[in-house]
Formats: structure tokens, sequence, C-alpha cells
């Protein structure tokens, strides 16, 4: 009879549980740190013209917890990579990275939601909008 209240007790408080769903296909990284993947560019425009017409691909892959890699190919060309560092607060989803480019740094932050992000800066006064998702 015990065996059976402690059987019942424990279906009870495993029924109370909230439910959490675990793809069996995901990593242990996927799980700690989803974030870490690959941000495929999806919208390009530099002074309203679409910038994705001139390039194969525009990524950006955070490789570990500080380390990201932006990554291009021009159509026709041949394909280039950059390395930098960010930082990445989980509390409020900002993503700040730090890259140098002729010889100035530059630094930006972004907020990531659903996997996707929009970066927005002016450049030599002309708006540059990228749009990147996971």
């Amino acid at each position: 009879m015990k065996k059976i209240t402690l059987t019942l007790a424990a279906a009870l408080a495993a029924c109370s549980m909230p439910a959490c769903e675990i793809d069996v296909q995901s990593s242990l990284k996927e799980l700690s740190d989803p974030y870490i993947t690959t941000y495929e560019c999806v919208r390009a425009e530099y002074g309203g013209q679409d910038m994705l017409e001139k390039y194969d691909y525009i990524r950006i892959t955070l490789t570990d917890k500080e380390t990201m890699l932006l990554s291009y190919k021009e159509k026709g060309g041949k394909a280039h990579s950059r390395e930098c560092s960010y930082t990445y607060d989980e509390k409020t989803g900002e993503l700040t990275a730090e890259i140098g480019l002729l010889g100035v740094s530059h630094r930006e932050s972004v907020v990531v939601e659903n996997g996707q992000f929009t970066l927005s800066m002016p450049i030599a006064g002309t708006q540059l909008i990228m749009q990147f998702k996971s």
C-alpha cells in the first residue's frame, strides 16, 4: 500500500512540474548558449540600394563566448573573413562587437531577439541597414 501511495505521489508531482521540450538533436552548446550560432544577412541596404545583389553571402558566426567571425563573398570574387571580439549580455540580449577597419576600431551594439538582429548605422553620412537571422 505504501508503494502504491509513493508511486501515486511521484506521478502527481511529475504532472505538476512545468513542461519542457528538448530536441534530442540539440547539442549542449545550443541548450546553454543558444545565441552562439551563424547569422545570415537577409537584408542589406546602403543609401537605399540593395547590397545583397552584389554578394553571394554575408554572415556573422559567433564561434564561442568571445570570438565572432564576419565572412562575406562578393559575386564572382573571393571569400573574405574577419575575426573580432564580442560580448553578450544574457539578461538584455545585447550583443556588442568591436572590429578594426582601416586602422580604426569601431564598436557597435544590437539586441538579439528570436534569433535575429538589425544593425543600423551611418557610414560617411549614408545609412547602412543590415538584418541578420539565425
